[in-house]
């Protein structure tokens, strides 16, 4: 293949403008298999914002003596990386090994107290708890290779997922294992769909990653933008899309099925999981059918992928008692912000092209006087904060867009690094307490709705009576309140210090009227779940702490690349075991 970079094209370009460029510098020469690979927006230059492109074609002839004649700079040979997953479940091993591993006759009962999930074989199959971005990926690479994992997540799917969160906005009524951050697609789910890292794709996994999103129903604009994004509106299809493939291809999903405990049983693991029993299980009259009934089952595994996500609190102290070991880990607390889309747009592209390119975004950073790190995080151009909170009394908002990004206003968390010594303890448990604390003051801030302030009362630490020049795009409801005093000093000192040195880079951003909710206090888990080189607990084998909330990932394309790397790990084990 031959790559040419540094294509500059106008906001509307079409792909004959990619074409004309494409046969000036390779002379006519006639090539096939156009491919846009990478794109962005270089708006260095506000009197010339403009896209440049990277575009990958297979020329009809040889390509080296080609690149060797062109003699540009932006015109190279290039092989691109293509992941696949390296382990296959083959038919050789399901015959030999088809009652150990996956014995038909004891299917998973769920709700059954005479009948084990999984058989008493040799072999179980993999067990994946958890169905978010690093769950969803493990899952879809062992059974689209033959593996049939069995998946558990304890909250509900999509669908009835999106009616409970949006019931919450509505009414303040929280479901505590269905809402932002529990359900099937993770907290991802409602945040964007951002599939940005910045870490290097050196295995081309992270291209993989936002192929398969596309492949089940992204724009494919995901497999080429510098920040690729889904939008919340797409995630919901996208997701169950991903489901229906999983079970396709010989895996199980159940949710509302939260797992409570792990014990070690020889040289297998007995999980009991908490789960919502089928009403037609539990043979009431048509009356009481919709009575939910709840029931701890066992399921036995000798391979588990712990993908719980970052604010499975209360697993994570039962993990914790049942002596996997754990450390605190780096995350940051702070404030959402709000400005109206335009003045972002017209700051970030000039007045002549702000309204010709995407909804523009922004990545700040500042470190400030009193040694603390200020930076944006998850930033949604044209988008919405919303409640994310997932405990009763205890407050956290978030950020999303929907694939059009279209809202009024853009927002994004500011936050502040949290250092050891901030946290009371040396416990890995206390940074988790630590995140409460903060959480509860912002619930009694905002009597159990979103607490809001403008930035000019925030820097006077004096509560909002009004709002100013714009209203906010917020999802759930707020109360206009004081926030400063909520949080850590160090901390509201930091933000004001950052928002006033971000006005130096983009206009008007410490406006006045500018607003500022909170907490965003879910940046990433506050711990780590530790592992060996072969990403299993030290302590556990067979064990995989997984993704954002084992401490491994921060987003998510890292954590579904987490989950991809601890299915290998897992398949690799099951695999051995069959030879031997």
């Amino acid at each position: 293949m031959i790559r040419i970079d540094n294509i500059n094209l106008p906001p509307d370009y079409t792909t004959e403008d990619i074409k004309k460029h494409i046969d000036k510098l390779l002379k006519h020469n006639e090539y096939t298999d156009l491919k846009i690979v990478r794109r962005s927006v270089d708006a260095r230059k506000k009197d010339n914002v403009h896209y440049n492109v990277s575009a990958e074609v297979k020329l009809k002839g040889n390509e080296e003596k080609l690149v060797r004649f062109v003699n540009n700079k932006n015109v190279t040979l290039t092989k691109p990386k293509k992941y696949s997953f390296p382990y296959q479940f083959s038919e050789q091993y399901s015959k030999q090994f088809s009652e150990q591993l996956f014995d038909d006759s004891t299917e998973q009962k769920i709700g059954k107290k005479s009948e084990s999930a999984l058989s008493e074989s040799k072999i179980y199959r993999p067990v994946i708890i958890g169905a978010g971005p690093a769950g969803y990926f493990a899952a879809t690479v062992l059974a689209e290779n033959g593996f049939r994992p069995v998946l558990f997540e304890r909250g509900r799917a999509v669908e009835e997922r999106k009616k409970d969160v949006e019931t919450f906005w509505e009414t303040g009524k929280l479901s505590p294992e269905s809402n932002v951050s529990f359900g099937e697609g993770g907290a991802g789910t409602f945040s964007d769909g951002k599939l940005n890292t910045g870490n290097k794709d050196k295995d081309g996994i992270f291209k993989y990653i936002n192929e398969t999103f596309y492949r089940f129903g992204a724009d494919e604009s995901v497999t080429y933008d510098s920040k690729p994004h889904i939008g919340t509106d797409r995630l919901t299809t996208i997701i169950k899309n991903m489901r229906e493939n999983i079970i396709k291809n010989g895996g199980e999903i159940h949710f509302e099925s939260c797992l409570k405990d792990i014990e070690k049983c020889d040289d297998y693991y007995v999980l009991n999981l908490d789960v919502l029993k089928d009403p037609e299980d539990l043979e009431l009259d048509a009356v009481k059918a919709d009575i939910k009934h709840r029931e701890i089952i066992e399921i036995k595994a000798r391979e588990v992928i712990l993908s719980i996500g970052h604010s499975a609190r209360d697993t994570f102290k039962m993990l914790y008692e049942k002596g996997f070991l754990m450390e605190q880990k780096p995350f940051a607390i702070g404030l959402r912000i709000e400005h109206p889309r335009d003045m972002i747009n017209a700051a970030q592209y000039g007045p002549k092209y702000k309204d010709l390119f995407p909804t523009a975004d922004y990545k700040l950073t500042y470190h400030a006087s009193n040694e603390r790190a200020v930076f944006s995080f998850c930033m949604c151009p044209g988008g919405y904060v919303v409640n994310a909170s997932s405990e009763e009394g205890c407050m956290t908002v978030n950020g999303m867009s929907e694939s059009k990004r279209d809202s009024a206003n853009s927002n994004s968390a500011l936050v502040v690094n949290i250092l050891p010594e901030d946290i009371p303890g040396d416990d890995p448990l206390d940074a988790v307490e630590f995140q409460r604390s903060l959480e509860k003051r912002f619930y009694e801030a905002g009597k159990g709705c979103i607490p809001l302030q403008r930035f000019e009362d925030f820097e006077k630490g004096v509560k909002t009576v009004q709002i100013g020049a714009f209203s906010p795009c917020i999802k759930g409801k707020f109360v206009l309140s004081e926030l400063k005093s909520c949080l850590p000093e160090y901390a509201a000192d930091a933000i004001i210090e950052g928002i006033r040195y971000f006005s130096s880079k983009i206009e008007d951003f410490d406006n006045g009227d500018a607003l500022l909710s909170g907490i965003e206090s879910r940046t990433s888990s506050p711990v780590r779940i530790i592992r060996n080189e072969k990403f299993e607990a030290p302590e556990h084998p067979g064990i995989y702490p997984c993704g954002e909330g084992a401490g491994y990932a921060g987003g998510i394309t890292s954590a579904a690349a987490d989950g991809i790397r601890c299915a290998e790990k897992l398949a690799e084990k099951i695999l051995e075991r069959c030879r031997s």
